[in-house]
């Protein structure tokens, strides 16, 4: 059953919507300001929110800025009401985090309409070790959410600043690991960064560091799966298991680019909480290095399966794009993401999941176009030159037809695969991407 938190300081609203969900099946708590809508959030972690705008002690989008700080609470979905005269600036309403706004002076059947509809999205939360140090000692004033929040903000500052270092890999994991040993007590950290084909790992450390594969195995014992080919170490280890150690993946775009282990850290919750707070601001320095790797390489197709890395594709295009233009020519993009490819790196392991990933670029080459990117872990995008969305759409049909029926590609059958068609229509290379 899906759980509802409903914050407001009037007793009128907080009874009105509690009955309201309830009578269609909803569990619903309810808190009377933003601070002690804090605390049962955390105790009673809710699929969704509705929460006052103007509150004592702290207001509804203050209430959600902290809540969606927390990359766990990503897909919470929270609505904020606001009353009469209330006005929120549209720039700081959508930075809010908040998924929705509903006016408290529109008409009872609109709003009981809207608040249905919203609670019935597929929003959730995911438990995440993290919360444990906020569900055991609730905030007791103002000053904890202030001090909480200057932690994260500090901590976000302080890595960000190391994109100056981006040349030098090293240099940038060293630093994350001095930041850290100022922050918290531990023997050594293990840090690697990938790309969708190649991993680095770096270690440092008072004690004896551990051997690439055995920091890997300590990592896979979350949520991290191994999917690259390459594995390049830059520090020498010994043959001996990591026993007590917490490890948070990296992820950029929901896919993981690379993880950080601490082993035998003084205090574990302490730990854990400071690498939930550094992982999104980690994650962009961890894409820039990758970035400037793939630029240093001057490769342009991705070593796995021979399609067109991310960086070579935005050259790719913005010269057929002006191709187009000046010989009046159709260009479309098909966005394919393949549903069930994380399910088949952890069943069937890497090396075959990888010659699958292979199979699959070279059956796009013969079908559709020489023209691929991988862009994303299971993301692929073809550029097709000349032919129109109509044209296209039927090129789609039969190569979905062949795809289910043909022999040669009997396990490519495997693969469950959501395909999205679009016309260039003017936009440039970047807004192209960030449509995919």
């Amino acid at each position: 059953m899906k759980k509802v938190l409903v914050v407001d300081d009037s007793a009128v609203w907080r009874t009105y919507l509690q009955n309201l969900l309830e009578v269609h099946g909803y569990t619903v708590e309810v808190a009377k300001d933003g601070l002690e809508g804090l605390n049962t959030f955390f105790s009673f972690l809710p699929d969704t929110v509705i929460v006052d705008y103007v509150m004592p002690k702290l207001n509804g989008v203050h209430f959600t800025r902290f809540i969606k700080s927390f990359s766990t609470f990503k897909n919470v979905g929270i609505m904020i009401l606001t009353g009469a005269e209330e006005t929120i600036n549209p720039f700081w309403a959508k930075k809010s985090g908040a998924n929705a706004f509903l006016k408290k002076t529109a008409p009872q059947s609109e709003i009981e309409k809207t608040v249905l509809e919203f609670v019935s999205q597929p929003f959730s939360i995911e438990w995440s070790r993290d919360l444990y140090t906020l569900r055991n000692e609730p905030f007791g004033e103002l000053v904890d959410i202030l001090e909480e929040s200057l932690r994260d903000s500090t901590i976000t500052k302080e890595i960000l600043q190391l994109s100056e270092y981006i040349y030098d890999e090293k240099l940038v994991m060293k630093k994350i690991y001095n930041l850290f040993t100022e922050l918290f007590e531990f023997d050594n950290l293990y840090a690697c960064v990938s790309t969708y084909s190649h991993a680095r790992i770096y270690a440092f450390g008072n004690k004896e560091l551990a051997k690439p594969n055995f920091v890997f195995k300590k990592a896979e014992e979350t949520k991290f799966f191994s999917y690259f080919k390459y594995t390049d170490a830059y520090y020498e280890g010994t043959e001996r298991k990591i026993e007590n150690a917490i490890t948070e993946v990296i992820t950029r775009r929901e896919e993981p680019i690379g993880f950080i282990t601490i082993e035998n850290p003084k205090i574990p919750e302490v730990a854990e909480r400071i690498l939930a707070l550094a992982n999104y601001s980690i994650s962009l320095i961890f894409d820039l290095l990758n970035y400037h790797m793939l630029l240093g390489s001057q490769k342009e197709l991705e070593e796995i399966t021979g399609a067109y890395n991310r960086h070579a594709i935005a050259a790719k295009m913005a010269n057929l794009i002006d191709f187009s233009k000046r010989n009046q020519l159709s260009l479309s993009f098909v966005s394919i993401r393949l549903l069930n490819l994380r399910k088949l790196y952890t069943s069937k392991g890497a090396d075959y999941t990888n010659e699958l990933l292979r199979t699959f670029v070279k059956f796009l080459e013969e079908q559709l176009s020489d023209t691929i990117a991988r862009i994303e872990l299971g993301k692929f995008l073809v550029v097709i030159l000349g032919k129109n969305v109509a044209q296209v759409q039927k090129q789609l049909n039969s190569f979905q037809t062949l795809l289910n029926e043909s022999d040669e590609y009997r396990n490519l059958k495997e693969i469950e695969i959501e395909m999205n068609l679009f016309a260039w229509n003017g936009e440039s290379v970047g807004e192209i991407l960030e449509k995919l």
